[in-house]
């Protein structure tokens, strides 16, 4: 059953021409990824097709009810008390909910389960993977069809089967899910590669050719020195028939080259490879510590003699559930709050959740990021254009700038800033998915140490290889990748218990020994040592 008709559409702002197209279909149960660059047009097709956005030109028929989760909640929406519930969101303040516990409100009041056809833009923006597999539920038994705009390249291969990307305003259609949509892009751009390169070949071959003929023109015209006039005459003769047979080839090879169809150039995907040129390492092999973290959000208490260790030149990722305090721990590591240690020599870089954290809105972009920049400008400027901010796009002002491209400009600032040790709070949301693949290959040639908070599993998986869990007010390690870590659930509550103490013993025999190395009184020193012996003994046994 056919649920929208999308005619002739144009939309433009300015002289810009956003979203164009000829005719669009969408039936009852398709479920459709809508992909492309930031700035690219997927929120405004999201609009358009909605009826929330009226087109230049073009007329859209809506043949179904419809549901809208959008990026930012509207005010004053009230959630369905069902899917409150499930979406754990009842009894929420606005003002101190986190990221996530927004995005669960905003979805439950946008999401319509007998609607027809359902829009939804980042849906999974900050939602922890709790929430992602409550959505994905959801949505896998939703009957109508679906349009998702999403950087969650996972999301988008478990529920789409079909793939629309914008790409200079236009829309193309590829069936699958996001990884068929990655091979049938890859294949079209060898094929149109492959197409240029013999293209330019044979103009190349044809303009030699007849360069070649022209030059045996030119040969031919010329008499001989000390001919007689007879042997001349006949030489002009044979000349003029040799001439007028190379006028015809070059006649010939010229009209080739006049019907020689033209193979444009394709454009490279765009691609950011950046080395980054970091401060020296911390001289400590742990880079930051908690020990014994006990804290309370109001009544709420989010950890309870919490320990924890990153050690130097590991990506650590930390998990939890939205609201159980990753955001604080961070920020409790970035300002050495109560129970933290950093080693010297640290120097940590922090993008925050917030954008405007490192930004200031009255610079241009490249006064934003030399502001603070350990590179030189010729650096920074390459740096810029590989993250898309070409020519004068450097001067463009800060305040004038989308989501994703503030979210790219941040992390240029903290690339650039000569840190390292890296704190990233949700670093991927608002990015498209070109960006965040180029910011993974980044990440994980970075040979500093990073914290990574995040709800992307791909990207997790792809960039860290240790895991921080944050549950029961507690903080459980596990040594590898967050794939392994699922795989590895079994863990029993009891050996996380004992993995906690141990971390909890080391954190303290690495306290004593600092104690002793720096005290003075012959008394106190014996006592340490007993203390550090009797504990090391404790440590062996544990």
């Amino acid at each position: 059953m056919l649920v929208l008709q999308a005619c002739n559409i144009k939309k433009s702002y300015s002289d810009r021409v956003i979203v164009q197209f000829d005719d669009l279909k969408i039936y009852y149960g398709d479920r459709i990824g809508i992909v492309g660059a930031n700035g690219a047009g997927k929120t405004t097709l999201l609009d358009l097709l909605a009826g929330r956005l009226s087109p230049d030109e073009g007329r859209l028929e809506l043949h179904a009810g419809l549901s809208y989760i959008a990026q930012e909640e509207a005010p004053g929406t009230n959630p369905d008390r069902k899917l409150a519930r499930e979406f754990r969101v009842s009894g929420v303040d606005g003002a101190a909910a986190s990221g996530g516990e927004k995005t669960r409100l905003k979805i439950a009041a946008g999401f319509e389960e007998s609607a027809g056809i359902l829009f939804a833009d980042e849906p999974t923006a900050n939602l922890d993977l709790d929430g992602i597999k409550v959505l994905e539920e959801k949505l896998v038994v939703f009957g109508g069809a679906m349009l998702l705009v999403s950087h969650d390249r996972e999301f988008l291969d478990r529920l789409c089967s079909r793939i629309i990307e914008i790409r200079d305003a236009r829309l193309q259609v590829f069936q699958g899910n996001y990884s068929d949509y990655l091979r049938q892009r890859e294949a079209a751009f060898q094929r149109q590669l492959f197409e240029y390169r013999q293209y330019v070949s044979e103009k190349e071959r044809l303009y030699d050719t007849l360069a070649e003929r022209r030059v045996n023109g030119q040969k031919v015209r010329k008499t001989p020195k000390r001919m007689g006039n007879s042997e001349a005459r006949l030489h002009r003769r044979g000349s003029t028939e040799i001439q007028e047979k190379l006028n015809k080839t070059v006649k010939a090879i010229e009209t080739r080259l006049e019907k020689l169809e033209v193979k444009e150039k394709p454009r490279a995907l765009p691609q950011i490879k950046i080395n980054i040129n970091q401060a020296g390492d911390p001289v400590a092999r742990t880079v930051a510590a908690g020990e014994d973290i006990d804290l309370y959000f109001g009544s709420r208490r989010l950890f309870k003699k919490a320990c924890f260790e990153i050690p130097r030149g590991r990506k650590t990722a930390l998990l939890g559930a939205n609201g159980s305090g990753k955001t604080t721990l961070a920020n409790m590591i970035v300002t050495g709050a109560a129970g933290i240690r950093l080693a010297p020599g640290t120097i940590t870089g922090y993008f925050h959740q917030n954008l405007a954290g490192n930004l200031d809105y009255r610079d241009n972009v490249l006064d934003s990021v030399m502001k603070g920049s350990a590179q030189p400008e010729s650096l920074v400027r390459t740096i810029l254009a590989r993250f898309l901010f070409k020519g004068d796009d450097v001067y463009k002002e800060v305040a004038r700038l989308s989501g994703g491209e503030k979210v790219k400009l941040s992390l240029v600032k903290i690339l650039t800033g000569g840190a390292n040790f890296i704190i990233l709070d949700e670093p991927t949301n608002y990015l498209d998915i070109i960006s965040m693949e180029a910011l993974e290959s980044v990440l994980r040639d970075y040979e500093g140490t990073m914290l990574i908070i995040s709800h992307d599993r791909k990207f997790l998986n792809n960039v860290s290889d240790r895991v921080l869990l944050i549950e029961k007010c507690t903080i459980v390690t596990y040594e590898g990748k967050l794939e392994e870590y699922f795989s590895d659930a079994k863990i029993a509550p009891v050996a996380r218990e004992k993995e906690v103490e141990g971390m909890v013993l080391k954190l303290k025999l690495s306290e004593l020994a600092g104690k002793i190395a720096g005290c003075r009184d012959n008394q106190e020193r014996s006592r340490l040592d007993e203390e550090y012996r009797q504990m090391l003994k404790k440590m062996k046994d544990h």
